[in-house]
């Protein structure tokens, strides 16, 4: 299967994007949500897989894995997202076909020598930017009460 495979950190690509950076510093929660719900669509368009990887532990009131393949979600606990991302990089059997997702230059440069290919959190933020995936237009998924709850309170209403 010669399928690409993103590599994403997460909490680099969140802070990539300004709704969700405001939305992580009240709720880190629907911030992952709506980056994980984003990239999903994305990966169903464009038919890659993806792997985001976020720093710490699995909350507990995340489900074991979500609905959103083709996209897989990974606490990194106990190490770092970085280190996380370097273990899956070097047990990759084929390197080529991994696109690493960072702002961080020392997994960048770490993936160019393993001969990944890169792109920073900047530019892949700019990706979903323009295909619409952070701020839809439409959606044929309803949010949540939870979700409504904190639209409203990121928007004073």
């Amino acid at each position: 299967m010669n399928q690409l495979h993103y590599i994403v950190d997460g909490y680099n690509l969140i802070h990539a994007i300004p709704p969700l950076k405001k939305t992580l510093a009240h709720n880190g929660e629907t911030a992952r949500e709506l980056l994980i719900h984003s990239i999903s669509q994305l990966t169903h368009r464009k038919k890659f897989r993806c792997t985001i990887v976020f720093d710490g532990v699995t909350p507990n009131n995340s489900p074991k894995q979500s609905g959103h393949a083709p996209v897989h979600v990974i606490f990194s606990s106990p190490i770092s997202a970085d280190a996380k991302m370097k273990q899956m990089i070097e047990h990759s059997k084929n390197r080529s076909l991994l696109v690493i997702i960072s702002s961080d230059r020392e997994i960048i440069n770490f993936a160019k020598v393993c001969s990944c290919q890169t792109h920073t959190s900047n530019y892949f933020a700019n990706l979903l930017s323009e295909t619409h995936d952070i701020v839809a237009e439409k959606s044929d998924v309803p949010l949540t009460k939870s979700q409504i709850d904190e639209w409203l309170k990121i928007f004073g209403e």
